[in-house]
Parts: C-alpha cells; structure tokens; sequence
C-alpha cells in the first residue's frame, strides 16, 4: 500500500509540475483572457488642453494616467473644451495602454452640461506595437439632440496598444464634452509584459501617424456590406449583368420630344432653342421642338471630374499611406494626374478601366446615358459632363483667376472686369451659340456680396475701385457734406479724396448705405455679365450665379440680380422648398442647381446635418420630399443633384469626403434610393401642373418715424404735451429719412400723420434720397405744429423688400411739418 501510494503521489507530483511549466510558458508568451474586463491601465494624452469639465484633467497639460484621470473613472466628471470664433475643429486623446490587448469593444460616452455643448462627429483608430500606422475601427457621426449620448465600437478582438479618439464640433462655437472611455478586453493573445510607457512628445508624434483608409478599390476599410467589390472579376461581372439589364433602354419618344419635352403637355411655338414660357401661371423650359420641360439634373457627370480624384502625397511630397495599395501606374495610367499642388489617383477612373476593359469610356457612357434614362434624368445640370454623351446640358462660365479678389468674390468696380471677363469667356460662348442642346449658363459660384465683403472693402484705401467706389456713392447721398459724411462715419477726412485713403468703421455706416452699396454692386455686376453673354450668345439663357441662400450673399445682391437674369439658380442642400419663399415675390423662374442626402457610411460624410439620412433608401426617400415639394411651386423649373459619383474617402483635393452619388466609386448605382428616385421622376411635371403658391394676404407695416436707419437734416421732438412718444421735424429742402428692409410686396398705399403749418411735399423713393419715386404727397397746412392729420398716399406697384427713403421739399429754409409714424398697407 505503501509504495502504491508512493508511485501514485510522485505521479501527481509530475503532472502538476508540468502544468505550471505550460501555464508558465503561457504566462510568459501571452495568455487567453475572459471577454469583457474593463482595462483601466497607461496615460493618454490630449492634443488640446481642456479649459473646460473638471479636475484632475481641467487645464491639466502632459499626460494623464487612466488610473486618476476622469476619463477611466466611471463617474459624471468629464473634460471639456470651450467653442469659440477660433476654436479648433478638433480634439484628439491618445491612449497607451502599455501592451497589446484583445479588444472586445470600445464605448465613450459624451454627456452634454446644456444645448450648447455637443459634437459632430468622433473617429476611433487603434494600432498594435508592431503596426506602423492607424486602422478605423470607427466613425460614427452624431444623431438626434439628447444632452446623454454614448458610442460603442465593436473591435472584434482586434489587437491594439495605442488608441486615438478624434471628436469634432459642428460649428466653432460649440462646446465638446468627454465624459468616460471604456476599453474593454476581448479573447486572444496579449502581449508579453507591458512596455516602457511612452512619453507626452512620442504620444504627440503617434497623431502625425497615417491610418489605412482604403483597400484597392477605394473602399473604406473599416467596413464591410453585402456587394462590396472583392476582385476585378467582380467588377466585370456587374458590367455584364447590368449591360443585359439596360440593353433596351432609350428615351421613349412616344412620350418625349428628343430632348426630353413632354409631349402630353402639348406644344409651344418652337425657336431651335430652350427657351422660358409661362404657362396657366406656371414656369416651364420650353424645348428647342417646343414642348414642356423641367430640369431633372446630375452635377459633375463627367468620368474626369476634379472632385473624384484625392491626393497621393503629403505635403513634403512623400507618399501617403493610406492606402492599401493603390492602382498600378503602368496599367491604370489615365488614372494618375498631377498639378502645382500635387499629384492624385481617380478610383473611379481605375475601377471603370477594370471593369469595362478596352475602349473602357466609350462603354461607360453607353451604361452612363442608360442609367440616367432609366433613372427619370434628363439634364447635365451643373459642373462637367460625359464627352461624348448627348443630354441637355447647362454649362458653367467661370470666373478668370486673375480678377481683383475680395475674399470669396471680386470687385465687380474694377474697370479691368468687364475686359478679363469678356476675354476669358469670348471662345466659350461663340463656341456653344448654335447648339441646340444647351439650355443656358451659369456664371461664377456661390459668391455675392453681403455685409462682410463691404466690411473688408472699407479697409482699403484709394487703389480700391471697391473703395473709390464707396465714397463716390456716398458723397451725393449726403449732398456733397465732407461734414456731414464724417460726422457720421467718425471719421477727420481732409476731403472726399483723403476719405478713399481712410478706414472705415463699418459699424458707422448706416445700414441702409451698405444696402444700397451692396445693390449697386450687384446690378454693376449681373449686368455685366448678362452683357457679355448677350454680345457672344444671344440664343441662350443667362441662369444666374448659383448663390447660397443666406450664405456669402444677401437679399439685396439676390433681388438686384432679378432684373438682368432668365432664371435665378441656387445651391440649397435642404429638405423641402421653403428657400422658394426668399425669392417667390419676384416672379423670375427658379433652378436648385445643387442638392443631395447622404449618410455617414462606408467611410463618408454627409455634406450638412440638415439632410443627414440615415441610409441608402432614406437618401431616396428624403429626395422625394424635396423634390416634390419644389416641383409643386409655379415658379420652380429644375434642380441638379450632386453628385453623380460620391466624394473618395481618402479626400478630394479640398478635403471634402461626402456621400452625394448617384454610384459609388466602384461604379456601383445606390439601387435602393435610384430606384425611388425614378418613380420621383415620373411624376414631377404632374406635380407642377396641379400645384400652387401659398401667398398670404400682407399685413399692414407700422414704422415710427424716428426709427430711421439714416437721415440728412432731421431732429427729433417730444410728440406733444398730451401724448407721450417721439416725431421727426424741422424737414427743410433736401432733408430725407431712410427706413430699411421694407417688403413692399402687395402693398398699395402709405399712411402718413402729420402736422403742418406751411405747404410742402414729402415724395417717397427708392435707392436713395433722388432715386425713383413711387409715391407724393403734397403737405396742405394742418392748422399748426400740434395739429395732427392721417393722410394716405397711393404708391406704385412694387415688388420685394427695398429701402425707402421719405425726401421733403418746401421753401428754402422752412420746415414743412412734422411726422408721428408712417404706416403701410396692402
């Protein structure tokens, strides 16, 4: 028994010691570990100190330790920073957890104090020690208002030592809250034994670190979704499958004119040319073969188009590394470019070559042209269009680059405008007069003038045109008064001459002179350039300058623009039509000439929060609310979608990597929103036909007299001893009041009280103090200063919001009355 048991024991004894061998072994190499421990271990390090949230991290520079920092500390404490004019788009944290860990997943929580904290967007990237750069676990961008908001990021038992989070403001002004990081561990190997912890300048350097964006195709690598393009053979399969699917597809001319006019609207007198008419009150384009035809555009059409291709080098000219491996110089030539700026690779150009084979673009826009058939479009409405590719098309006129710059825009007071101008335009438009399928031009981008450009004018001196400008307008406004003039722009100029080399202070600039200043600029400059079109192209239609609503532009430079314009095109990337209502008053047919829905998938961006979708078929769906609800205006007659491929993820040139296509850059058609989009289509001229303005009855306007914007000669008195408020007197010859901003829209007649003791006039203009009157009112005695009278003044037909400007006139050196308040009524 004894000895048995003896064997037995050193048996044991054996076993267990070659147990500990192996588990040391383990130990030693790397061990399994259980799913889901929350890692508090290392330092991280924030690129932005925070002036905002609490301590320890408050104001806290170097690095923090995840154990006594309040990222790791799973309490309400956070770190913040504080928006502002010249805050920093972004803040980045990086971690080192010391070793590399299996991560299972990754959840940060960004709990807002108030509505004016919040985020855009964060990115998480991670790295394991032997990785030279970043991958993208993540970026999720920011949905809804809650105050409480949380993001975990699976990480699928990815390896990583070092994590960086980058968390970016939707505006500059708003504040960023980070309330807790939790890293959780996952199953799999860890690596040996934690590492020399590194140090707040190598933590610095892990930010300037590439991250592998994108595969070879140009996809984002952080993804995957069913159709994702795995081989060139796949590529070539869908062109084959999708070559069968549109083999019969042509514009159905039992239904259509050849370009697109629809022929159950009946006809119109034909001219060979698109032109505009109106129709039972409704705004259509009219085909060269004289049928109805609205807009139904894509932007940037063309395989070539700039804004596909993204840069390859770095700014010391270096290669970037984001890409897993780019497309073969040799074999995919046509896809390389390079300029002053840098060189570029065009995904979309390389995968259409592979996946169409030889003569690739000639079989490319014969798939292009179908697809857009099939889709219900009918136009190249913007940007660059297929070559060889036959559709109605609007062309673009750019500005020459060697205009006088203010900023976003130009001084249109320039003399040297009209002649760069006209050289640079001259070719292009002799060229397209006789082609029928033009139906207009657009000039310039996105760039009018508002309060900041006469901000930046006022700064300059008399080598200005802008600034010589300004003065010379502002000099007959104020009768020629040098005194008058510097009284009230705080000013000690010598003489007018010596006022163009003065800055101004456009804060002392009435309000109604910067309007008018700003209108003055438009008319100069639209009438230029319809001008010019005229001179070369008498045959096509001059479509505005596609402005922005609200933004680099302003109601005055809009509604000048009117006059000398066919069409009025806008840039509004909205959800519905209410930017119609900004121009509706003035009956000129309106284009949105850039507009999409995207969703931040597959490794891009949507272009603003406002038409943020939250998938492929919601793109869709949210396009057929816009679109509806445009079509449904009198005055609407097209929009261009931008764009027909998306953005590359890697970045245009610009920076910009947005989801606007019609077709990824695989050439792959977003099916579940084109498919909505055609039924859209199909029904738009309906919409038109049976649609109606909402016009609301205008309300009478009451202005007291003494809130003028500007004024020359008046003096403010006490109403009166029995009533309690102020009037305007003393209104000799010349004298005049402006009141900005005044919709006149509807209305057809000004009350005026008053009271007088002598005869005069009071006229009412528009544009300045001897601009056009609209309205006189021959001032009769009242029976004295205190003797108070309404009396109503019919004025002309007007339409759209002016300055109106009230002028006196009487016998040298008498006041002709005093005024209460003007009111104005529909």
């Amino acid at each position: 028994m004894k000895t048995s048991f003896k064997v037995n024991r050193n048996g044991v004894m054996t076993f267990l010691l070659a147990a500990f061998v192996v588990i040391s072994v383990i130990v030693m190499i790397g061990k399994e570990e259980e799913e889901d421990t929350l890692l508090k271990t290392g330092n991280y390090f924030y690129s932005l100190t925070p002036d905002g949230g609490n301590s320890p991290d408050l104001n806290a520079d170097g690095l923090r330790s995840s154990a006594n920092g309040v990222l790791f500390d799973g309490a309400p404490s956070y770190a913040g920073w504080m928006g502002g004019e010249n805050a920093p788009g972004t803040v980045n944290v990086v971690i080192d957890l010391l070793k590399d860990y299996p991560l299972n997943k990754v959840r940060v929580v960004l709990n807002s104090p108030n509505q004016y904290w919040g985020f855009k967007d964060i990115t998480v990237k991670y790295r394991s020690e032997a990785a030279t750069g970043y991958s993208i676990a993540d970026r999720h961008e920011r949905t809804g208002n809650g105050l409480n908001y949380s993001v975990t990021v699976p990480m699928s038992n990815k390896s990583a030592r070092f994590m960086i989070l980058t968390v970016s403001r939707s505006q500059p002004y708003q504040h960023i809250p980070l309330t807790e990081v939790e890293i959780y561990k996952g199953t799999g190997v860890e690596g040996r034994k934690p590492g020399q912890a590194l140090t707040t300048e190598q933590l610095k350097a892990e930010l300037k670190k590439e991250v592998v964006l994108v595969d070879k195709y140009g996809y984002s690598t952080s993804e995957t979704w069913p159709g994702k393009v795995t081989s060139d053979d796949q590529l070539r399969q869908e062109y084959s499958d999708e070559a069968k699917a549109l083999a019969d597809v042509s514009l159905d001319l039992t239904k259509y004119d050849p370009y697109g006019g629809i022929k159950r609207l009946g006809k119109q007198e034909s001219t060979g040319y698109f032109r505009l008419q109106n129709i039972d009150g409704k705004w259509w384009f009219i085909t060269p073969d004289g049928y109805p035809f609205i807009v139904k555009g894509v932007d940037a059409a063309s395989l070539w188009e700039y804004g596909y291709k993204t840069p390859i080098l770095n700014e010391d000219g270096t290669p970037k590394r984001i890409f897993e491996e780019l497309p073969d110089r040799t074999d995919y030539a046509p896809a390389y470019t390079k300029d002053a700026n840098g060189e570029y690779v065009s995904f979309v150009i390389a995968n259409v070559m592979k996946k169409y084979g030889s003569d690739f673009e000639a079989k490319w826009e014969d798939i292009t042209k179908k697809r857009l058939i099939e889709w219900g479009f009918n136009t190249f409405s913007k940007w660059t269009k297929p070559r060889n590719v036959t559709f109605p098309y609007i062309q673009v006129l750019q500005d020459p680059p060697d205009l006088r710059r203010i900023q976003w825009t130009y001084d249109v007071f320039d003399p040297q405008s009209r002649t760069i101008i006209e050289n640079a335009l001259k070719a292009k438009l002799q060229e397209a007069k006789d082609s029928k399928w033009l139906i207009g031009y657009t000039y310039d981008n996105e760039a009018g003038w508002n309060a900041d450009i006469v901000k930046e004018v006022l700064t300059y001196s008399s080598d200005s045109p802008a600034k010589e400008t300004f003065v010379d307008f502002l000099k007959p406004r104020y009768n020629g008064s040098l005194a008058a003039v510097n009284k009230l722009l705080g000013t000690n100029a010598k003489s007018f001459d010596a006022l163009k080399d003065t800055p101004i202070d456009i804060g002392k600039v009435p309000a109604v002179d910067v309007s008018e200043y700003i209108r003055l600029a438009s008319r100069t400059y639209h009438s230029m350039i319809r001008d010019i079109i005229n001179k070369y192209d008498p045959n096509h239609l001059f479509l505005g300058t596609t402005v922005v609503p609200t933004w680099r532009t302003s109601l005055d430079w809009d509604q000048e623009a009117m006059q000398y314009v066919d069409a009025f095109s806008v840039d509004s990337y909205t959800r519905d039509a209410g930017w119609i209502s900004r121009y509706e008053d003035y009956g000129k047919p309106l284009l949105n000439l850039e507009l999409s829905f995207g969703s931040s998938e597959r490794g891009l961006s949507n272009v603003r929060a406002a038409t943020m979708a939250a998938s492929i078929a919601d793109r869709g769906t949210a396009y057929q609310a816009l679109a509806e609800s445009q079509a449904a205006h009198p005055l609407f007659v097209g929009s261009g979608w931008f764009s027909y491929y998306d953005q590359p993820v890697t970045g245009r040139p610009d920076g910009e990597s947005y989801n606007v296509g019609l077709v990824n850059q695989q050439d792959q058609p977003y099916t579940d929103m084109v498919n909505i989009m055609k039924t859209v289509h199909d029904g738009l001229e309906n919409i038109h036909v049976n649609g109606s303005a909402q016009s609301a009855n205008p309300a009478p306007v009451k202005m007291e007299a003494e809130e003028y914007s500007s004024q020359m000669g008046i003096e403010t008195h006490p109403l009166s001893e029995a009533e309690t408020g102020t009037r305007i007197g003393s209104l000799q010859q010349g004298d005049w009041a402006a009141y900005g901003e005044v919709d006149l829209t509807g209305m057809k007649s000004i009350d005026v009280r008053l009271a007088s003791a002598v005869s005069g006039t009071v006229k009412i203009r528009l544009g300045g103090p001897a601009g056009t009157v609209i309205g006189t009112l021959p001032i009769a005695p009242t029976g004295g200063w205190q003797s108070w009278t309404t009396s109503n003044v019919p004025i002309e037909p007007t339409i759209g919001t002016h300055n109106l400007y009230f002028t006196f006139e009487g016998d040298e050196g008498q006041a002709i009355g005093t005024i209460d308040y003007f009111e104005i009524k529909p």
